[in-house]
């Protein structure tokens, strides 16, 4: 509603008085000191990239295929800057940077620089659950921005995107299940047997009860895959087994017009200009800005998660896991005016 209506966001500060705002900012200035230990070997990997003064983004010092040290930074933020660009390290220093190369499916750049670096290392990753908190390193040895994972690492890609074809009346759920409203025709749902008034009350033995539940299992699947579905038609519990298709090849879907999802996403935010179909990211909720991309994920043990990608919304922020880069960078980058003039072309 509030998204239709064009309605601003309550500022949650809106009603404090001068001394609840300052304990709040106390509060949050002494949770970022305490977790600085988790960033402070990563800082060092960490670089600030500027353009005409002015910081577009972090960078994270890694090894390219050839063994060489480089900058792994947001392509879509330095892509068309047409003034030259600067590097500051963590001890402060400013080098020259350029643009060398380009992985356009992750929107990642390869910048090369005289500057001395310390490229992080990829091996020695994390594997973070559902609710972890998560840090963002500073070239400083600062925390930037603190979040938790909110949803374990997938695809954002749409043929990526798991299609079960039915639709779920929520507004009914409960602990004994969730109804169904609909069954797509030609839906893996409808081939299973499935029909309009069954309730779900189980998805490869995790209970549903409401659309929370529902998401993060289908969220995790690919199209394909099979999953084996409980439900109660009537007095009676029944089990059938259902293959997911794909999201991209059902133009029925029910989804979200265009304009509108874009108010949506800018509520409360800028997010960044690509900040979708990436094929795997971690999406947490750390609230972070569009120019903190390209810096390095650590949980709280110092761990490298992946480095942040894009602001996708209010609530959204996406990583690239370390194991993707790992795969990313065993690869030749695409070299720069290849990438551009791919880009332009679609």
């Amino acid at each position: 509603a509030i998204a239709q209506s064009g309605m601003r966001l309550p500022d949650p500060f809106e009603r404090l008085n001068r001394s609840e705002k300052k304990l709040l900012q106390n509060q949050a200035n002494s949770m970022f000191s305490v977790t600085e230990p988790a960033v402070k070997a990563s800082s060092k990997s960490t670089v600030s990239i500027y353009s005409l003064g002015k910081r577009i983004a972090f960078g994270t010092a890694v090894r390219t295929k050839k063994n060489q040290p480089a900058i792994l930074t947001k392509w879509s933020e330095v892509s068309d800057i047409r003034a030259p660009l600067s590097l500051a390290t963590s001890n402060g220093k400013f080098y020259p940077a350029k643009v060398t190369g380009v992985y356009p499916e992750h929107d990642l750049a390869l910048l090369s620089t005289q500057a001395p670096l310390t490229p992080i290392d990829l091996s020695d990753a994390a594997n973070p659950e559902l609710g972890n908190f998560l840090v963002l390193a500073r070239p400083d040895g600062k925390v930037e921005g603190i979040g938790v994972v909110s949803v374990l690492a997938r695809s954002l890609r749409e043929k990526d995107k798991a299609y079960l074809g039915v639709m779920m009346d929520f507004s009914k759920a409960g602990k004994d299940g969730v109804p169904l409203e609909r069954v797509m025709p030609d839906s893996g749902a409808m081939k299973a047997g499935l029909q309009r008034g069954d309730v779900i009350f189980s998805v490869d033995q995790k209970p549903v009860t409401g659309a929370m539940e529902m998401r993060n299992i289908l969220q995790r699947l690919v199209p394909g895959s099979e999953i084996v579905i409980q439900f109660r038609r009537t007095d009676q519990e029944k089990t059938t087994t259902v293959k997911l298709g794909s999201r991209a090849d059902n133009a029925d879907i029910r989804r979200i017009p265009a304009a509108r999802m874009e108010r949506m996403q800018r509520m409360g935010t800028a997010p960044s200009r690509v900040r979708s179909d990436f094929p795997n990211v971690i999406q947490s909720d750390m609230a972070i800005e569009r120019n903190d991309m390209g810096a390095p994920v650590l949980d709280l043990d110092g761990n490298l998660v992946g480095i942040t990608i894009a602001r996708g919304s209010r609530i959204k922020t996406f990583i690239i896991p370390a194991d993707v880069l790992v795969n990313t960078l065993a690869f030749d980058p695409t070299p720069v005016q290849q990438a551009l003039s791919k880009r332009e072309n679609t």
